[in-house]
C-alpha cells in the first residue's frame, strides 16, 4: 500500500530527520510507526498487567501459610526430605 503525504509540517519533519540520519523517507515513517506501534503494545500490556496485579496479590495472600523454618531440617540438622540409613 502506497501512501502519499499531503502535510507541509509532515513533510517537513521527514526532510529534518533525512537530513540528520541520512535515512530514506520510507526508513523515516517505519521508524516512527514501529516506534508507535511498540509504545502502544507497551501501554496496553501495562494496563492488563496493572488490572491483573491486584487479583494476583489477592489470591497469593489467600493461599500464603505462615512459615516455619525449624520444619525443614529434623533433629540432627538434616534436610528433612533426607533419608539416612
Amino acid at each position: 500500500m502506497a501512501i502519499n503525504i499531503k502535510n507541509s509540517e509532515v513533510d517537513y519533519l521527514i526532510q529534518q530527520l533525512r537530513q540528520l540520519t541520512e535515512l530514506e523517507p520510507t526508513e523515516i515513517v517505519q521508524t516512527a510507526l514501529e516506534r508507535q506501534y511498540q509504545e502502544l503494545r507497551r501501554q496496553r500490556r501495562k494496563a492488563q498487567l496493572d488490572q491483573k496485579l491486584p487479583l494476583i496479590q489477592t489470591a497469593a495472600q489467600e493461599k500464603a501459610t505462615d512459615f516455619d523454618p525449624d520444619s525443614l531440617y529434623d533433629e540432627k540438622g538434616l534436610p528433612t526430605w533426607w533419608k539416612s540409613s
